[in-house]
């Protein structure tokens, strides 16, 4: 697949992770941070040799410019070659083969979990096991969602009883599974997910406050319908729990109590006492009373209800009626 240049900006900034690419978009101008956030919210699966390719060439290009400026790459290999030797020279230019020989299973990191999850299910429950202790921890959580729950408490017993693996296994592993997605991809059945909003949420959630305004204004006088998604998805119920209590306690103020049931029906139970917390004590019984009268609740009116008050935080936050700390962001006390 040929990609564009903005694309291949886009496809590059997507490797990496949301602290660096933060930074990246803070060395940028207002309108170049707009452009790329369009361009990444509109790539397309990409496969692994495409993804390697554009890496490659930044890699390429990066290292030749840091070593000769404007003398090309066959400069910069000349050069390097002089000072290092053809086999270092070689091992410089070619980072991105080294990242992969180090962490041999990171392409899975490129991967949507539920991808990853159906991707394994028909390997061995070690193998499985090898896979996931060699992943971030939290995509390895977010993949051992999406196994069946026997297969689930297997993997986990015996990453639990894992000592050490040999670099040789966890490397025919990889190969083995590279192969197999390689297959995947070309039948069309799997793609690298290397932009579109939850990319764009995950780096404004790593940027400082004004910043992110900033972007999100610009970004909307360009293509409202994006800047409102990325907007929409900034703040979620889930993040409600991560309010300070003061905080909380404002929001919880705005809320419809019949509402807020509905909202904790089915939660964690830390999740529903942090919120009656932060309540008067007759506002918990009420709160605790309507769950209790509520019975069996469909998900997509829980689901619903969460939203309604994720959206009242972020109107509330736009209000200034709430500060919400993201990424480096730091309070003035």
């Amino acid at each position: 697949m040929k990609l564009t240049g903005p694309q291949k900006a886009a496809a590059m900034l997507a490797q990496m992770g949301m602290y660096e690419a933060a930074k990246v978009l803070k060395s940028m101008t207002e309108n170049e941070v707009v452009d790329l956030m369009a361009e990444m919210a509109k790539l397309p699966p990409l496969s692994p040799e495409t993804v390697k390719s554009v890496v490659r060439e930044f890699v390429e290009r990066a290292t030749a410019r840091a070593m000769v400026g404007q003398g090309g790459v066959d400069a910069a290999r000349k050069l390097l070659v002089e000072r290092l030797g053809p086999a270092k020279a070689n091992e410089v230019l070619e980072q991105f083969a080294v990242a992969d020989v180090a962490r041999p299973l990171s392409f899975l990191q490129r991967l949507d979990p539920v991808q990853v999850a159906s991707f394994l299910l028909d390997e061995h429950p070690q193998t499985i096991a090898v896979v996931l202790a060699h992943l971030p921890p939290e995509h390895t959580a977010q993949i051992l969602k999406e196994l069946g729950e026997e297969l689930r408490v297997e993997v986990v017993r015996r990453i639990g009883m894992m000592n050490r693996v040999s670099p040789q296994v966890v490397e025919n592993i990889a190969e083995v599974l590279s192969r197999k997605l390689s297959t995947l991809v070309r039948a069309g059945g799997v793609g690298f997910a290397v932009g579109g909003v939850p990319a764009l949420v995950s780096i404004f959630n790593n940027i400082d406050r004004s910043s992110e305004r900033q972007i999100l204004s610009d970004l909307e006088e360009r293509d409202p319908e994006l800047a409102d998604e990325v907007r929409s998805q900034l703040f979620v119920f889930d993040d409600v729990v991560k309010l300070d209590d003061r905080t909380l306690q404002r929001v919880l103020r705005n809320v419809v109590i019949k509402d807020l049931a509905v909202a904790l029906k089915g939660v964690e139970p830390e999740v529903r006492e942090k919120f009656m917390r932060n309540m008067s004590e007759r506002a918990a019984a009420d709160l605790a009373e309507e769950i209790e009268l509520l019975g069996p609740t469909r998900i997509s009116a829980v689901e619903a209800a969460q939203a309604g008050i994720g959206k009242l935080v972020r109107e509330m936050e736009a209000a200034g009626e709430i500060v919400i700390a993201r990424g480096e962001d730091e309070l003035v006390v």
